[in-house]
């Protein structure tokens, strides 16, 4: 959800409709926003999931909202429970604040009934000295998984990211190995991700992803839906084998995009 923050419930809700028309899965909110005077929890997730439910009933699809709850303890508890009373259907933590023994007790609550997305947000101070740290497939794969995601936010190469291809491949697939006792966690790679984008990160580490774009979507020229509409038309080309360069030329919304970021690197 962009932007960052700053922005009303009412907002959020208007632009969670735009993109669910276009056929965004998955809606989160930002890291930086969480339960605040001019947007509360209560009143974001209230109007964001009237916003889905009008979608969905026009388009038929469901859409998921990660709300963000991250806060100081209890209060947390008290945010994932005002989310759940009012209808919401998904919560983000940025673990690392959190903590992770703290994710992990929310995670094995049983009142707690909706998936649990992992943010990043500080995760550069523990792996990204070149000296010291712990190592970025501890930091974004296997730690979160083993409290209890279900999805992670990572760091892709192909963005404004300073992440070595190698490494991100690494991390995506400490989300997947097989592990005794402990299922598979979805991974999410992010960081200034455009259409054009797509067919590399499903090249890299297949179809079983959630693809993070903010920018991507709602800086999209013909608007939020487009730009949703977008990154699907990306998805379908790959899956059915057809190169986005290609596909651009049979779909508006993706020749938009193409034209408006390419396939390059952005953030430079």
């Amino acid at each position: 959800m962009k932007p960052c923050t700053g922005h009303t419930a009412a907002v959020a809700g208007d632009l969670a409709y735009q993109v669910a028309l276009g056929g965004v899965d998955v809606v989160k909110d930002d890291e930086l926003i969480s339960g605040h005077a001019f947007n509360t929890i209560e009143d974001r997730v209230t109007a964001v999931m009237a916003g889905l439910d009008k979608a969905k009933e026009e388009t038929g699809e469901k859409t998921i909202y990660m709300i963000n709850v991250t806060d100081n303890l209890p209060k947390v508890y008290d945010n994932i429970a005002t989310v759940q009373a009012h209808g919401g259907n998904g919560i983000l933590i940025n673990y690392l604040p959190q903590g992770l023994s703290v994710v992990q007790h929310i995670a094995e609550d049983p009142s707690v009934k909706i998936p649990i997305q992992m943010h990043m947000d500080f995760a550069g101070v523990w792996y990204c000295d070149a000296w010291s740290g712990v190592t970025s497939k501890l930091t974004l794969g296997k730690l979160p998984r083993l409290v209890g995601g279900d999805v992670v936010v990572m760091p892709a190469p192909y963005g404004k990211a300073p992440v070595v291809p190698e490494r991100f491949i690494q991390n995506a697939m400490e989300c997947v190995y097989p592990l005794p006792g402990i299922k598979p966690m979805m991974p999410m790679p992010s960081g200034g991700i455009t259409p054009g984008m797509v067919e590399f990160a499903m090249r890299d580490i297949g179809s079983n992803i959630m693809i993070g774009a903010g920018g991507g979507i709602h800086s999209h020229e013909m608007g939020p839906t487009s730009g949703a509409i977008a990154f699907r038309q990306a998805i379908d080309a790959f899956m059915a084998c057809i190169p986005a360069k290609k596909a651009a030329k049979e779909h508006k919304e993706l020749g938009v995009a193409m034209g408006m970021w390419g396939s390059k690197k952005t953030g430079k």
